[in-house]
């Protein structure tokens, strides 16, 4: 089985996956996929042609410098997205074929799943929500960005109703750790996966 996870900046995705992954599934991580293909020459070169020279860091992609751009102007955002998703999708469905060829059951770590049809290879999607002031706070204490960035990066992505409308599954994580761990153990009960 492919479970799809997404959802929200903030919200608690990773510390979902990390409870799924000490279940034994097997996690494909797209933002390290992606991480990884920033110190790609093929793709720097793709960023520099796209964006500019003072994007790009010696062989690697400034990412903090190309985060604040797209993460506040759509039309780069966009741009990007279109630059860089031949890469992301050979590289995502290489790892989805390998997860389908195991024998135990893979959950794509996706934060674009919906973006790019990823849910399609999915066999039931989780998508993980928070309240807005919930996901500032923790996202203030995990990055080394001002409120006022990651507002704007905030406004930039979906908000919690969408993954409310597309998911199967959804999670809001506004609470602990352990409050969240009992709300994926009653998921995956109703996926029949976990007992």
């Amino acid at each position: 089985m492919l479970i799809g996870l997404t959802g929200m900046s903030g919200a608690g995705k990773s510390t979902v996956a990390a409870l799924l992954e000490k279940k034994g599934f097997r996690i494909i991580d797209c933002d390290a996929l992606v991480h990884a293909l920033y110190e790609d020459i093929r793709y720097t070169r793709l960023i520099r042609d796209a964006f500019g020279e003072e994007y790009v860091c010696g062989t690697a992609v400034d990412r903090k410098k190309l985060g604040a751009l797209v993460f506040s102007d759509a039309q780069a955002l966009r741009k990007l997205n279109d630059t860089v998703s031949p890469f992301i999708m050979r590289a995502v469905t290489e790892r989805i074929e390998e997860a389908k060829a195991g024998d135990a059951s893979a959950v794509l770590d996706a934060p674009l799943l919906f973006e790019y049809g990823l849910e399609s290879y999915c066999d039931s999607v989780i998508g993980v929500t928070a309240d807005l002031e919930t996901a500032v706070r923790r996202l203030c204490a995990r990055d080394s960005r001002t409120e006022e960035e990651i507002r704007a990066r905030l406004r930039s992505q979906h908000g919690a109703s969408f993954f409310r409308e597309r998911c199967d599954y959804v999670l809001e994580n506004n609470g602990s750790e352990e409050t969240l761990s009992a709300s994926l153990n009653d998921i995956l009960e109703k996926m029949y996966i976990y007992r």
